[in-house]
């Protein structure tokens, strides 16, 4: 199976931290004012204090990473300036990595590099990678994939640039590089249809078409070497992939080479996959069996807070708390409550587990109990004060919370739309542990438009079929029988054409008008006529929902 690497780069993720946390830094504006100002993250580097990370604005103003602070201040005296912190980049990446294995098992943060010894770094450490091949159907394909991870990324206040390609250092190239349509042209034209090359010589070809108007740098190659090859002409791709490798390596060094050949897939580039989270602990032990119920419950009460504190300090929130009890005979037992949304307050986790005292058996008493956290992942922090900052989606994962914390997992399910055009097909049940945490689940909506036709509000399980009066081909019906009742329609609209998918339509499947029809009792109808008669087709007619 070929490769499928998706590379997400986060351009300003070191810049759009320090923003985020500006309150809790004392030397740095207050937050309303420092989002009208340049800001700048630096380090030391031979004596000078070099640009490692700058913010949207400041792009925009024309400052970059690798200039010189003094310079910076020269363009822009009013910038405001903050030491680097390159483990609490390194720890963004590592969230943003576990975070990506929603998606697909192996990710990875895009870890930083130099070659050579130029000031310019050949590889930033902005990014993660994924390989979603045998993944990416899970979305509907590639392209649907990359859409929910950028809408995700984007609610989360990052900034982030997505490209896929058959190899790593072409994802990388495209991603910083290349043009959105670039960006995605290894996605294939169809969401559930992937046209991926992979390695071979057709793959490499197509590859190298790709990326052959990309500058040098697109290959992770130091400054020096760059500038080097455009003393001799050689300032994009194209310029070196017919060259021969041989003179190529001896005048700019076999780093140059290396790079090619990876970015064409002649050279296997991987990387290590990070590992599953493991999930976080809290327990207690007794000297004495624990018997009593409001022990018990005093107990939960205890592991609550002490599991919600272990992920506050973390930055982390979890989708799923067990409750696990060891008894004085041995018997193990354990209780899962499952979360809507991730969350890591302890007066939320007590409250869901508040009849989990009185449903534990202790027979001759507990001698261990301890609570786990698992699906954890990075979340901002969380407002004390009662209802700051409570959304209404927020509410609403609370009381589901409950529901299924009361009525077992299996219990509760909500609806969901999914991305398709066929009304019978646009929802499903869903257990609400589906949704995507820490986000709206915004990209699963159904397809709309500015000049898409209103939607019933109530659809009918199976459309009804109707004995009607109409002129062909293209008028809605004059009148039609339902419920051994005549309608006779006084205002209509349409047709609206919805054709079956043709990639997973079952045999024999045939496409659609709709018509929005109005009877003299005022009652509106969605009315749809099966087949086409230009085709040949016999046209029959059904009932599919009412509007309002």
């Amino acid at each position: 199976m070929p490769r499928v690497i998706i590379h997400a780069w986060f351009p300003h993720l070191a810049a759009e931290r320090v923003r985020r946390t500006a309150g809790a830094v004392s030397d740095l504006p207050p937050p309303d004012i420092l989002a009208t100002l340049p800001l700048v993250l630096t380090s030391a580097c031979h004596g000078a204090d070099l640009v490692d990370s700058v913010c949207r604005l400041a792009w925009r103003q024309g400052l970059r990473p690798g200039m010189r602070l003094a310079d910076a201040r020269a363009l822009r005296p009013a910038l405001v300036s903050q030491d680097s912190d390159q483990d609490a980049d390194a720890a963004d990446l590592l969230h943003l990595a576990h975070w990506a294995r929603r998606y697909c098992p192996l990710t990875a943060p895009a870890m930083a590099e130099t070659t050579g010894a130029g000031a310019t770094i050949a590889h930033d450490g902005n990014g993660i990678w994924l390989d979603v091949a045998g993944a990416a159907h899970l979305k509907g394909g590639v392209r649907p994939l990359l859409a929910e991870m950028a809408r995700a990324l984007h609610a989360a206040g990052l900034t982030v640039r997505l490209a896929v390609a058959p190899t790593c250092g072409a994802a990388w190239a495209l991603a910083r590089y290349g043009s959105a349509v670039q960006r995605y042209a290894c996605a294939g034209p169809h969401p559930s249809r992937h046209e991926y090359a992979g390695y071979g010589a057709a793959g490499a070809r197509q590859t190298g078409e790709l990326l052959a108007g990309l500058p040098l740098a697109a290959l992770r190659l130091d400054g020096t070497i760059c500038t080097a090859m455009a003393a001799s002409g050689l300032r994009r791709i194209g310029d070196i992939l017919g060259m021969p490798r041989a003179p190529l390596a001896s005048r700019f060094g076999s780093i140059v080479t290396s790079r090619l050949d990876m970015a064409l897939g002649h050279v296997n580039e991987s990387f290590a996959p990070i590992a599953p989270s493991q999930p976080l602990l809290s327990v207690q032990n007794f000297a004495e069996p624990l018997i009593a119920p409001e022990d018990i419950r005093a107990v939960i009460d205890r592991l609550a807070a002490e599991i919600a504190e272990i992920l506050d300090q973390r930055g982390l929130a979890t989708r799923r708390l067990q409750l696990g009890w060891q008894r004085v005979d041995g018997a193990v037992m354990a209780r899962d409550l499952h979360l809507s949304r991730p969350r890591r307050d302890a007066a939320g986790f007590r409250r869901l587990l508040a009849d989990a005292g009185e449903a534990i058996n202790p027979e001759f008493g507990l001698e261990r109990m301890w609570m786990e956290a698992h699906d954890c992942s990075p979340q901002a922090p969380v407002t004390t004060e009662f209802n700051e900052g409570i959304s209404v989606s927020e509410s609403r994962a609370s009381l589901i919370d409950r529901l299924v914390a009361r009525l077992g997992h299996g219990a509760v399910l909500h609806m969901k739309s999914r991305d398709c055009w066929q009304p019978e097909a646009s929802q499903y049940m869903a257990y609400p542990d589906m949704e995507k945490p820490g986000f709206e689940d915004s990209m699963n909506a159904a397809p709309h438009s500015l000049t898409a036709a209103p939607r019933p509000i109530r659809l009918l399980a199976h459309p009804h079929r109707l004995a009607v009066v109409a002129l062909l081909p293209d008028h809605p019906p004059a009148q039609f029988v339902w419920h051994r009742t005549t309608h006779r329609i006084i205002r209509a609209s349409g047709p609206e054409r919805i054709a079956p998918q043709w990639w997973n339509a079952a045999g024999g499947t045939r496409t659609r008008d709709y018509f929005r029809l109005q009877d003299e009792s005022g009652a509106c109808f969605w009315v749809y006529r099966e087949g086409l008669p230009e085709r040949g087709e016999d046209p029959a007619w059904y009932l599919h929902g009412f509007f309002a």
